[in-house]
């Protein structure tokens, strides 16, 4: 984990971009090294791509190991020093801002740099990006968002030959028009939307890990008996005793069985990596991989959210669950209330995850979506909930690189 102290905050996040058929094409990474209100605004940050080369992103590894891309905002400064060769071609993709684009003296840094494969992306400028010479070596023109240029001004800008990265996109439905007009990436809050396929139902493997699932978020376990559930599932035995016999632990004698593995480790230890792996298993394709990590994200900053802030009096172990299940529908692709059915919830919070009305839940359920839309209206539910905003901020972020390591950790073995 990197040095979190006031001198030296680097916090992090990662905002998927997909293709047209919801693969990951890759994700745009935004640091600062301040709490500020909105740290979308500060994406030309001289620290952007310094931190993440220094290794502060937790992620960095997994998404250079899947070839995906990072958009990276560099200052000019950054880019006459060539920053971006830290990082494999493959997976560079240079975002240059209006401030970049408006001077001449870059144009042949980052043509050198296009012709050596890293992905060159303009931010959108109505008044400088057509007239800017680094248009020559540019791939890909990215849109703060659609609603705000409308068709006309879209066509214009694929008239330039480039691909074009959409921000902002709300539904599938707009996504499907964005296609229609020629856009070919997409940034935004649509893929977090389940789609309901009418008659569809669980597959066997959902069901299965739905049961476990069930039964190692009971309030009460029985370890014996969590022990004997997991050592029944062949995969899950040998993935957590392989995972737990890695030279990363360095237990001085083998582990050889669950219930040994559940004593050493600790149960909130295994648990954490259960969650993570019988929901990626849960997970069909990229995009609900990608829709675990917001559930996972949500579910710890719920949980340190009320951890630091006791007087709510709701147990941190239960908001962890109503974060993590709150896209349950959209990873499943059936309905909140079928994903639930078989679930260790009480009707309070069911009736909450399925907006069925009204709960004590709501108040930060809604907080939990809107720092994910950001706007002010995050400002006001802060204030409301007489929350630090800084520190709130904090833990939503930090939530995001918890979410990136415990995601790695499912995936090994």
């Amino acid at each position: 984990m990197p040095d979190r102290n006031a001198e030296n905050l680097h916090l992090l996040s990662r905002n998927p971009v997909f293709t047209a058929a919801k693969n990951v094409w890759g994700y745009e990474i935004q640091a600062t090294a301040s709490l500020v209100a909105d740290p979308a605004a500060e994406t030309d940050r001289p620290d952007v791509g310094a931190a993440v080369i220094a290794g502060e992103y937790i992620g960095l590894n997994t998404i250079l190991a899947r070839n995906k891309k990072m958009l990276l905002a560099y200052t000019p400064d950054q880019l006459r020093k060539q920053v971006p060769y830290a990082f494999p071609a493959r997976s560079s993709a240079v975002l240059v801002t209006a401030r970049g684009q408006s001077d001449p003296s870059l144009t042949p840094v980052l043509r050198q740099m296009a012709e050596d494969g890293h992905t060159i992306v303009l931010e959108w400028s109505p008044l400088v990006t057509p007239q800017s010479a680094a248009l020559e070596p540019a791939e890909m023109i990215c849109l703060a968002s659609p609603a705000l240029i409308g068709d006309q001004g879209l066509a214009a800008i694929l008239a330039t030959g480039k691909g074009c990265l959409a921000r902002g996109v709300t539904s599938a439905d707009e996504l499907e028009a964005l296609k229609r007009l020629g856009a070919n990436l997409f940034q935004g809050r649509f893929f977090k939307t389940a789609e309901i396929i009418p008659g569809r139902k669980l597959s066997s493997h959902q069901n299965s890990r739905l049961r476990i699932l069930g039964v190692i978020e009971e309030p009460s376990p029985d370890l014996d008996h969590l022990a004997r559930v997991i050592q029944s599932d062949v995969s899950l035995s040998y993935r957590l005793l392989t995972y737990l016999n890695s030279p990363a632990f360095g237990f001085m004698r083998k582990i050889d069985s669950i219930r040994q593995a559940i004593t050493l480790l600790g149960w909130i230890n295994v648990r954490n990596w259960l969650r993570a792996v019988l929901m990626a298993d849960m997970a069909q394709g990229e995009t609900q991989v990608e829709v675990l990590h917001v559930s996972l994200r949500r579910g710890r900053f719920l949980e340190q959210l009320v951890t630091s802030n006791d007087y709510w009096n709701f147990r941190p172990d239960e908001m962890f669950l109503l974060g993590m299940f709150s896209l349950l529908d959209a990873i499943l692709g059936v309905s909140m209330t079928e994903a639930l059915a078989s679930l260790p919830l009480t009707e309070a919070q069911k009736k909450a995850l399925t907006a069925s009305g009204p709960t004590e839940y709501a108040p930060l359920l809604a907080l939990m979506a809107a720092f994910e839309e950001g706007g002010h209206s995050l400002d006001r539910m802060l204030q409301d909930l007489s929350l630090d905003p800084a520190a709130a901020r904090r833990l939503h972020l930090e939530a995001g690189a918890w979410a990136s390591a415990i995601l790695d950790l499912g995936r090994a073995g």
